[in-house]
């Protein structure tokens, strides 16, 4: 870890602050909202190194990880490009722009919106992003963003201009937006006197976030007609497990996926059984 003045030297770190801001001409906020910034392979894999200091970080202070949210992190990118170009660093851009106002123009929902800039001078992309997070941890009030408890989305963005690197991360509070899974735990053949009906007993997966995880609503289950479309077959949304007769005889393939209380519908999960021999394969997330 370098000592503090050359810390100074090399990286300038800024938060942002509360505060009002005056209406920008309309021309302004258009040409903000059109821009867009191609992140290359190595500029994504610094990104993504540090999304993995930050939770580092809040897990060593007891926090829970945040997680990636890409068009927030199109905003990121777009942020610290606009630094870049311009030459200027700040939370509020030259035609009053700021991180707030163009996730709202985007139709990214959010209750709670901060930010987290740096840059370096003289140290290569590979320095820089494995220090930054450091950096902004012993500031207090960068610390204060990092370590918050009412988050759980963050995007991150960096753009390079000649040896200086911009790096931008966005921290919100947002409805959950991550999709909820199903894992099938057990599908098997029911014998009975024309053998047309399985049993199937699933679980679901709604992934944690630091805070506001919706929660699974409901289960859809459909199964394969042979006629080649997919046909609803549950009539109870809530539970995770069901017995469904089936009218053909031989390869049987349903698939079942979930709904979390704010909308997010999941990929779907098949099984195929085959009734003569009892086989079972499972296949996640094909459609």
């Amino acid at each position: 870890m370098p000592d503090l003045p050359h810390l100074l030297r090399s990286v300038v770190p800024a938060i942002l602050a509360v505060a009002i801001i005056l209406p920008v001409p309309s021309f302004a906020a258009a040409a903000a909202d059109h821009r867009t910034v191609v992140a290359t392979d190595k500029m994504r894999a610094a990104e993504a190194r540090l999304l993995k200091d930050i939770n580092r970080i809040r897990a060593r202070n007891g926090r829970k990880p945040l997680r990636l949210d890409k068009p927030t992190s199109h905003v990121a990118r777009a942020r610290s490009s606009d630094m870049a170009a311009k030459r200027y660093f700040a939370h509020v851009e030259p035609d009053g722009d700021n991180a707030d106002r163009i996730l709202g123009r985007r139709d990214i929902s959010a209750t709670e919106v901060t930010e987290n800039i740096g840059h370096t001078i003289g140290l290569t992309l590979k320095q820089g992003k494995s220090r930054m997070a450091n950096w902004w941890y012993r500031s207090p009030p960068h610390r204060r963003q990092m370590l918050a408890r009412d988050i759980n989305y963050l995007g991150i963005g960096i753009a390079r201009r000649g040896g200086r690197f911009t790096y931008t991360a966005i921290f919100t509070r947002s409805r959950d937006k991550t999709s909820p899974r199903v894992v099938i735990d057990e599908a098997t053949w029911l014998p009975n006197d024309d053998g047309s009906k399985v049993s199937i007993e699933w679980h679901g997966v709604d992934p944690q976030l630091a805070t506001g995880t919706a929660g699974i609503k409901r289960y859809e289950v459909e199964r394969l007609t042979r006629l080649g479309g997919w046909q609803r077959v549950d009539r109870d949304p809530g539970r995770s497990k069901g017995t469904f007769r089936t009218p053909a005889k031989g390869d049987q393939r349903f698939r079942i996926r979930a709904v979390d209380r704010a909308g997010n519908i999941g990929p779907w999960t098949y099984t195929r059984i085959d009734l003569p021999n009892r086989r079972r394969a499972t296949v996640r997330g094909l459609r």
